[in-house]
């Protein structure tokens, strides 16, 4: 079903799911423009409740001074503002309004889509500057168009006669159903040859005069990453950003003070996760008192009006911003660009160009509302690939496997046939259903694994006269499949295969290939590159029946290639995409074998890769206790059901550290490890109790979300808190209703008590959709060092009950004893630990 959205008298028109809406503003004279955003739980008097789209908003009140809805930066014209150059582009304020298109879900495979077209004819678009008479560059824009004569009347849009004059910009929103959340791309084509060094895939205005939030009072999340201590998410006040007051009134217009995150090359979240949250917040009430004064630290805690999430969903180059333009906020988000990375493309001649993807959720409410939305518009993204590469079946099977890996804090990747043979006894004993032998299979000289690598052959002296095919045999026979570590995209320097592989088929520069710590790299839009990777995934898929691959990806491309490329930034973008089709052939072919994704730890933990594989590795930490704070913070950047968060136990530690890593995996994805096979009976028994706890958690966990007790998960904290539960609008701390449909509530609050405090992070919101409270939350809660209790908000008549390790069965780890839960008053309990002395893990079921 095909809907022409025609805009009212005002120029305006909405689009939507049901629970998430857009509504745009498009004129004769300007760009088009999103005035309003509202996602579940979000309400007010102009809301859109149209399934499909609406053309009927001539009664919204909308965001002042919004922004265009897609930046783009054209070298022979770049920005109205010479401090802003990708987000105040001259191209973004010439386009105007051509069509606007929506379709249902029944056409589109699942998804409600909508296309809206600007155009901009070549004469718009020649150099020009902007009225040095004004400082504004909201004035500055509105100046340099025509001014429209037309009010009262029916508005008149482009309608080019003639497409071959100008530039046509796409801009394509997508949004699954019951989701409030939106995926967007851009789409550009000119006839004529039109140089653009930078395209956003994201422009949004924040809706803060709409929801009544103020910049001063809100607040931004963003992640770092580096490798073993991935998942490091923040929480700041925007104003102790870089998104400082300058005073608007006095200086008004477009701010170059922004919160920017750039990340080069090829590990995409190798610095910073590509990522982020705005809380928009009500303006603070009442006298904030001295800092730090406990008496007063709540008294003026702006309360969340929305918050929004965005992911940039690209195994390459991306950069995002938030930026302050008076009156308000806006999310920018992009790609690669010629700015940060040495990106261009030059249109025309048929090249047309399609931007990466950029995904946003938003909620009423706080930062872990928009986390839940985002959880779920992942989890949606994964199943429509699925659907789409034919593998439905497959996918749902491997969703509740548990592999061992014989790498960390075990063989590092050592494989003998003396190592592996009592490995695999003691992995099939503790219930594990996939042995991954990683690292080192491969390695005929003890120690050239590292610039050997690229053949892929199986070693001859590691594994006996029976070879690898030997051990694979053995890993059946124990009734597990065998998983394999491969490292598909490098070819050592040192390898045969460096001199067979001709020079197109690695990324170069200057004429030679690039060399990163004794590798090659790989460029998959080389047939012959894409040829020798398939071959050898499919001689190990027949020669020794592998069901699990662990890719990993240890070297990284630089800059990007110019061979055959526009710049070595649109040299990379391509090999970036031909390795995500590359992907994509392979799960076509093989459905039903599985992928571990694993870039040096996460440094490659972006969902153009995990909307496509099952399994992502969350570090390589291998400290339990700096690893719990990577397992705490997982949940905002990958499902639970993908988080490869490790488990290795080991005999020789003591029951509380062996509590400690296990419990670290178990509400995630349990990746076993260590030497189990020197386990005593109680100890493999505590293994035991994990994985069948685990396997219970797989069951229901496609029907909860992360969240947080305690607030975002402090990486150098002494406590931490982490948990699951049931994703659900109902008990609303507004109104205390159950959910009202996919919109959510409607009672018009935020889930927020009065000082600011989300109550629906608390320990509680159980409660289903029939009005139950019978759905069972679990939380995992770490003491590393400090005080030997903790409080957390329980409402009166619930109950939180340790399950892990389980009190049934003290003799599995009898010197880890039960944690005491006590009530302190209606809506806290406090937790005390057994042993003070040493650092601590448990996991509660919540009732």
């Amino acid at each position: 079903m095909t809907a022409i959205l025609t805009p009212d008298e005002r120029g305006r028109f909405s689009w939507g799911n049901g629970v998430v809406t857009m509504t745009f503003a498009a004129s004769a004279d300007s760009p088009v423009r999103m005035v309003d955003l509202r996602g579940r739980g979000m309400t007010g008097p102009d809301a859109a409740s149209a399934g499909i789209a609406s053309g009927d908003a001539s009664d919204a009140v909308g965001q002042r001074d919004p922004r265009p809805i897609v930046e783009v930066c054209a070298t022979a014209t770049g920005a109205n503002d010479n401090r802003l150059t990708i987000i105040d582009t001259v191209v973004g304020t010439k386009l105007r309004f051509v069509s606007a298109t929506a379709d249902g879900p029944g056409s589109t495979g699942g998804v409600h889509r909508l296309r809206i077209v600007q155009y901009a004819d070549y004469d718009a678009l020649r150099p020009g500057g902007r009225p040095m008479e004004s400082v504004d560059p909201a004035s500055a824009r509105d100046a340099a168009a025509p001014v429209s004569t037309a009010s009262g009347n029916p508005v008149r849009f482009a309608n080019p006669a003639d497409p071959a004059d100008g530039l046509t910009v796409e801009s394509v929103f997508e949004a699954y159903p019951g989701v409030s959340a939106v995926r967007a791309y851009t789409r550009l084509r000119s006839p004529r040859p039109f140089p653009v060094e930078a395209v956003s895939s994201l422009s949004l205005t924040l809706p803060m005069d709409v929801h009544g939030a103020d910049v001063d009072s809100s607040a931004i999340l963003w992640g770092d990453a580096a490798w073993a201590v991935e998942n490091d998410w923040h929480r700041a006040a925007l104003r102790d950003t870089a998104v400082r007051d300058r005073n608007q009134v006095i200086n008004p217009g477009e701010s170059s003070s922004s919160f920017a995150l750039t990340s080069t090359s090829t590990w995409s979240t190798g610095v910073h996760e590509p990522a982020g949250i705005v809380e928009a917040c009500a303006p603070a009430d009442g006298d904030p008192g001295e800092p730090g004064d406990p008496a007063t630290s709540h008294a003026a805690a702006p309360a969340p009006r929305f918050s929004i999430m965005w992911q940039i969903e690209h195994n390459g180059p991306w950069h995002w911003e938030v930026g302050e333009n008076d009156p308000g906020l806006h999310v920018t988000a992009f790609g690669p660009e010629y700015r940060d990375h040495h990106w261009y493309t030059a249109l025309g001649g048929g090249r047309d160009f399609t931007s990466v993807p950029v995904s946003f959720a938003i909620t009423a409410g706080d930062w872990q509302q928009a986390v839940a939305d985002m959880t779920l518009h992942r989890r949606a993204l994964r199943r429509a690939k699925a659907r789409e590469l034919g593998r439905t079946a497959q996918f749902e099977r491997t969703q509740g496997l548990v592999v061992y890996n014989d790498y960390m804090n075990t063989l590092f990747g050592d494989p003998r046939l003396d190592k592996e043979l009592p490995l695999i006894g003691g992995a099939a004993k503790a219930g594990a259903d996939v042995f991954c032998i990683d690292a080192g299979w491969y390695d005929s000289t003890d120690g050239g694994w590292w610039d050997m690598v690229g053949e892929w052959a199986p070693s001859t002296n590691r594994f006996g006269d029976a070879g690898l095919a030997g051990v694979a045999r053995a890993v059946r026979d124990a009734g597990m499949g065998l998983g394999l570590w491969l490292e598909p995209e490098v070819i050592g320097v040192k390898s045969p295969l460096a001199a067979a592989l001709p020079d197109d088929a690695f990324i170069t520069r200057h004429g030679v290939r690039v060399c990163d710590s004794g590798r090659y790299l790989l460029d998959f839009r080389s047939p012959a590159a894409r040829e020798h990777v398939t071959r050898t995934v499919d001689r190990l898929i027949a020669d020794f029946d592998v069901v699990f691959f662990k890719f990993d990806y240890n070297t990284i491309t630089g800059v990007g290639t110019d061979r055959d490329a526009e710049s070595v930034g649109g040299g990379l973008l391509d090999h970036c995409r031909a390795y995500l089709d590359w992907l994509d052939d392979l799960r076509r072919r093989h459905p039903g074998v599985m992928i571990e994704n694993c870039g040096s730890g996460a440094m490659r933990a972006d969902y153009a890769q995990l909307s496509r594989l099952d399994l992502q590795s969350t570090s390589d930490q291998c400290d339990p206790l700096i690893y719990a704070a990577i397992a705490a913070g997982a949940g905002l950047t990958i499902l639970p059901e993908q988080q490869g968060n490790w488990g290795y136990a080991q005999q020789e530690m003591d029951d509380e550290t062996a509590v400690l890593t296990l419990a670290s995996g178990v509400l995630g994805r349990l990746y076993l490890s260590g030497f189990i096979d020197r386990m005593d009976d109680a100890r493999l028994a505590l293994v035991r109790d994990a994985i069948a706890l685990h396997r219970r958690v797989l069951a229901e966990q496609e029907t909860l979300v992360p969240w947080w007790p305690a607030g975002l998960p402090d990486f150098n904290g002494d406590w931490l808190v982490a948990g699951l539960r049931p994703h659900t609008v109902a008990g609303c701390a507004g109104c205390g209703r159950g959910d009202a449909g996919d919109d959510g509530c409607g009672c018009g609050s935020s889930p927020v008590d009065a000082v600011g405090r989300d109550r629906s992070a608390g320990l509680v919101d159980s409660v289903d959709s029939a009005g139950s409270a019978d759905a069972v939350s679990y939380v995992t809660v770490w003491r590393r060092a400090g005080a030997d209790t903790i409080d957390l908000p329980l409402p009166e008549g619930r109950s939180m009950t340790q399950i892990f390790p389980d009190p049934s069965v003290p003799d599995h780890a009898p010197d880890a004893g039960v944690w005491s839960v006590d009530r302190v008053d209606d809506a806290t309990v406090r937790l005390t630990v057994a042993d003070a002395s040493k650092p601590s893990a448990r996991i509660f079921a919540v009732r």
